[in-house]
């Protein structure tokens, strides 16, 4: 088979049409990684530069490509939260309330915010303009220019809604002011179908990531119960909106997602991301429960990619290519390279993604 571009490799492999090899899919936050794959060492000023080259060089479509925070350092968000930014990571170090009642309050103030978020001409001009450059950066990496797929994250709300007041509180809150709660989230959502009417464009934006991590690796994080009731029809409305506008939607959470697999099919994903291995969501199962949803990670990066061997990773790879059949899946970690994976593991995924389809499926079957 003649060799295709990233992005004909992307869209073919979400339709479940035929590929030359599988494409890769991953975020690079680890600087040996980038080093070794942009030749050169990570210094102040040129994160977002050696990112983009070491994207180029390896991946056909990644997010989160804008590189390391080159100057660490405490920020405000704008809303009374304070963040400490480290080179690939970020926490809370301030919430501007003391008990319930200060949260309440704050919740209604980020639910007027979310209300009054505009999206307009020069916000469409900006994102799409990010796109771009982040494509250009790609391609920089390419020998031939062709440019990695930059696929857009589009969350409904969730993950900001336990991450801000913490998991604790917001459990008290579902007990004690379940309607807040659920017009939090409802506020969220339309203010992120704002945002789809206003950067939605099929050729710029043909992939999306819709998003909000729901699960730990037992179990997920809220009652399936409250998540078909509460969570999955806004997913819905999402995935509408961007299906509507031409694009694809793969759907992210880590964790253990059995139990609302089929509610998470019922929103339209088109496919799912990362599989994590150690949370039981393996290729294999999921393929045969669910042949017609793209998959794409699950090379374990909490055990596998940090503390195994390349050989070990190239098993792990081209088992995951036997188990989905190399055809609608996009071979990645199961949440991104961090700064722990050895860049040797690293190469191994890489190396078994640069095969030939045909020929790495016939070294399957033969062995």
């Amino acid at each position: 088979m003649a060799s295709m571009t990233k992005r004909e490799r992307v869209m073919r492999t979400m339709r479940f049409q035929e590929t030359d090899r599988v494409p890769l899919y991953d975020i690079l936050q680890n600087d040996g990684i980038i080093e070794r794959l942009s030749g050169e060492k990570p210094a102040p000023g040129n994160g977002a530069r050696l990112t983009g080259l070491a994207v180029g060089r390896c991946l056909d479509m990644t997010r989160m490509a804008g590189g390391p925070t080159e100057a660490p350092g405490d920020v405000e968000a704008g809303n009374g939260l304070a963040y400490r930014q480290e080179r690939w990571t970020s926490w809370i170090t301030r919430r501007p309330w003391s008990d319930m009642a200060g949260l309440v309050s704050w919740i209604k103030d980020e639910i007027q915010r979310a209300e009054q978020a505009a999206y307009g001409p020069g916000h469409r001009e900006a994102f799409h303009a990010h796109i771009r450059e982040s494509e250009a950066r790609f391609a920089a990496g390419d020998p031939s220019g062709d440019p990695a797929v930059l696929i857009v994250e589009s969350l409904p709300g969730l993950t900001h809604m336990y991450s801000a007041p913490g998991q604790e509180m917001l459990a008290y809150l579902l007990a004690d002011a379940p309607g807040l709660v659920e017009e939090w989230l409802e506020a969220l959502t339309q203010a992120e179908l704002r945002r789809v009417a206003c950067i939605a464009d099929a050729e710029l934006i043909p992939m999306v990531l819709t998003a909000d991590d729901i699960a730990y690796k037992t179990a997920t994080m809220f009652s399936p119960t409250w998540l078909r009731r509460v969570f999955m029809p806004r997913l819905k409305r999402l995935n509408d909106a961007w299906h509507e506008r031409g694009a694809l939607c793969i759907f992210h959470s880590d964790g253990n997602l059995w139990s609302v697999m089929d509610d998470l099919v019922d929103t339209g994903i088109d496919g799912l991301n990362p599989l994590e291995i150690l949370a039981g969501m393996e290729p294999g199962p999921l393929r045969r429960k669910y042949p017609n949803l793209v998959l794409t990670g699950g090379i374990d990066v909490s055990d596998l990619l940090v503390f195994g061997t390349p050989d070990q990773v190239r098993e792990a790879c081209r088992a995951a290519i036997r188990d989905t059949g190399g055809v609608g899946y996009f071979m990645g970690s199961s949440t991104e390279l961090h700064w722990d994976v050895k860049v040797e593991n690293a190469l191994a995924m890489f190396e078994v993604g640069m095969e030939p389809l045909a020929t790495l499926l016939k070294g399957v079957t033969d062995a």
